[in-house]
């Protein structure tokens, strides 16, 4: 009985997204990838922007057509070892349909960064944004922030840790879309999963969402997959919940007939306006 009575096959099958598809998920990646390319291509974009001092700490920003617009500042996942800001493209012409500008995260992924290095890395890239909001042409009071799977757990410490900073730096966060996250680390630290990210017992505490909420602000959006494993849809509701009783505004959606994979290549999933 390892963790909510699993045995360590079942855990590891639970954290496994890919085991919800036949455990082949290279078809989804090379769909981002090949889309990501084929937007790159066609679209406006600024790439590898710097935010920090470090080849890995970059972003790409796609502007929208007008100056002043929105922006949606996504956050990749990969389990904080795989992927890059390079393979989110593929969302950037939903964004610039619905007049909003992009902004896709890049950061040092494990086993080169720890946890709490990336939450910060996060952190530092809006901030970045923040200052140069003008040069780029939108508008730092009407921000969206989202994130999937490891992401959304990035983008969940990064509010519960940074938000008073980033209201300083003049950016406001108005919505936050969490896609089939993780909250609770524990689980985590007993899988696979943690041979690269090696959690000490302080970091599965200091740096699960679940145990350290944002103070209410934003519209909240917890989203997962139908498909999704039972326990991925069991911490985005518990996640959700926890929210909700801190008396945040939030909703959770379970997205019917999607998986973990193929929920982000949706539009409805990401933008506020379809939700």
């Amino acid at each position: 009985m390892l963790y909510r009575g699993f045995s360590q096959d079942e855990l590891e099958r639970e954290y496994s997204p890919s085991s919800m598809i036949g455990g082949d998920l290279t078809p989804y990646l090379d769909s981002y990838t090949a889309l990501s390319a084929q937007h790159r291509a066609q679209m406006k974009v600024k790439e590898n922007l710097a935010y920090g001092e470090a080849p890995t700490q970059v972003l790409d920003f796609f502007p929208a057509k007008g100056t002043g617009a929105p922006l949606h500042i996504f956050v990749h996942g990969g389990y904080w070892q795989a992927l890059s800001q390079r393979d989110s493209a593929m969302m950037a012409p939903a964004m610039i349909e619905a007049e909003q500008s992009f902004a896709t995260l890049n950061y040092t992924l494990a086993p080169d960064a720890r946890i709490g290095d990336m939450i910060e890395e996060c952190r530092d890239a809006l901030l970045w944004l923040a200052a140069n909001a003008f040069n780029l042409g939108f508008d730092p009071s009407r921000i969206t922030l989202s994130g999937h799977s490891a992401g959304a757990h990035l983008v969940a410490m990064v509010m519960a840790t940074s938000a008073d900073a980033l209201a300083r730096a003049g950016l406001r966060v108005r919505d936050v879309i969490l896609i089939s996250g993780i909250y609770d680390l524990e689980p985590i630290s007993l899988t696979s999963v943690n041979d690269p990210l090696k959690l000490t017992p302080v970091e599965i505490h200091d740096l699960s969402p679940i145990l350290h909420l944002p103070r209410p602000g934003p519209r909240y959006s917890v989203t997962v997959a139908e498909r999704d494993t039972p326990e991925f849809i069991r911490q985005s509701r518990d996640y959700a919940e926890a929210l909700r009783k801190g008396g945040h505004s939030v909703s959770f959606n379970l997205q019917r007939g999607a998986h973990h994979f193929d929920i982000i290549m949706h539009p409805g999933t990401y933008l506020p306006s379809s939700r």
